[in-house]
């Protein structure tokens, strides 16, 4: 019986990064939807009244090269310093102008989720996929590889949605999930018929050594009818939301008060989705695909021009990333 390769895909994030990342956040909360469906709900630590996101934008800032980046690339910034500054301007310069409808602080954010939490390496990066040819039709936001044991792996492809609530006060969770199912419903229609484009595409070849590629070859496409190795495709998505704080009163409270109440609206919100999950899962015949699905908050309060949002979290989020200035949104 054919062994599973012994090599493997390291993790692209440099386990500080890993470590900073994941600091961020409460200790997740997990529930296992169904068999092969679990929800993981990851929220920013509250400094003074606010999740914190000068803390996430820094840390996906960091982590932005390993994403971008090739690991053969991204290794040769870490063994030349003299490289860093042209690296990262060709790094900032591969993210688009910010706009409120801009996706990739959402990508970003669930490539570190799949490699921060989940421990699954990417392959492929979004960034690396919009170059490549147009076989690869399926728009995934990435594609990364979990070991689940030693004869046993997950080809996972990524969807990320960031939604807020669009007049309408505890949308926005709904609105992304079913968003996220849509693309992922028309990738289960479409059928994965793209497995050999992927080992063998000349952008893989450049982003893997001979060693590297080996080995993924061995397990995505199992050469030996004798092989105990089993491959099989799964989804990671990733959801980001609006918790309405616009009606409280932080000069009235005090700090631990805000803190525990941001937590419990975040929780209740997504909660109250399970169900829709499970729906969407069932109604458009996935039951059969894993799921590793990472939910974070992020609080709306304020109005009319003063209004902050996960749209202006998007638009922020890609300013930091493209290290633009900009003026208002």
């Amino acid at each position: 019986m054919t062994k599973p390769p012994e090599s493997m895909l390291p993790l692209s994030l440099l386990a500080r990064n890993r470590d900073k990342f994941m600091a961020l956040f409460y200790e997740p909360t997990s529930a296992a939807l169904q068999t092969k469906t679990n929800l993981h709900l990851h929220i920013l630590r509250v400094q003074n009244g606010n999740f914190d996101l000068p803390g996430l934008y820094r840390e996906l800032k960091g982590n932005s090269a390993a994403y971008v980046l090739s690991r053969l690339n991204y290794q040769k910034m870490i063994d030349d310093p003299s490289l860093v500054m042209e690296i990262a301007s060709k790094v900032q310069s591969q993210f688009r102008k910010p706009e409120k409808t801009s996706g990739e602080g959402g990508e970003i954010i669930l490539y570190s989720l799949l490699e921060g939490h989940l421990g699954a390496p990417k392959v492929l990066s979004k960034m690396e996929l919009k170059t490549s040819s147009d076989h690869y039709v399926h728009g995934s936001d990435g594609v990364h590889l979990l070991r689940v044991d030693d004869n046993t792996f997950q080809l996972i492809f990524g969807e990320s949605k960031m939604y807020g609530d669009a007049g309408t006060v505890g949308a926005s969770a709904k609105r992304g999930i079913k968003a996220a199912f849509e693309s992922i419903g028309k990738v289960h229609r479409e059928g994965f018929d793209f497995d050999t484009w992927l080992v063998d595409s000349e952008l893989l070849k450049e982003q893997l050594d001979a060693e590297m590629l080996e080995a993924l070859s061995a397990i995505i496409l199992p050469s030996d009818g004798s092989s105990s190795i089993k491959t099989h495709h799964a989804f990671g998505i990733f959801v980001g939301y609006e918790v309405d704080v616009s009606d409280l009163r932080p000069e009235d409270m005090g700090l631990d008060e805000i803190e525990v109440e941001l937590k419990k609206r975040a929780t209740d919100a997504i909660e109250t989705e399970h169900d829709l999950i499970r729906a969407e899962i069932s109604n458009r015949s996935l039951g059969s695909y894993p799921f590793h699905i990472y939910a974070i908050p992020f609080a709306k309060r304020g109005t009319g021009d003063d209004r902050l949002g996960i749209e202006e979290v998007r638009f922020d989020l890609a300013a930091q990333l493209g290290n633009r200035e900009v003026t208002k949104k």
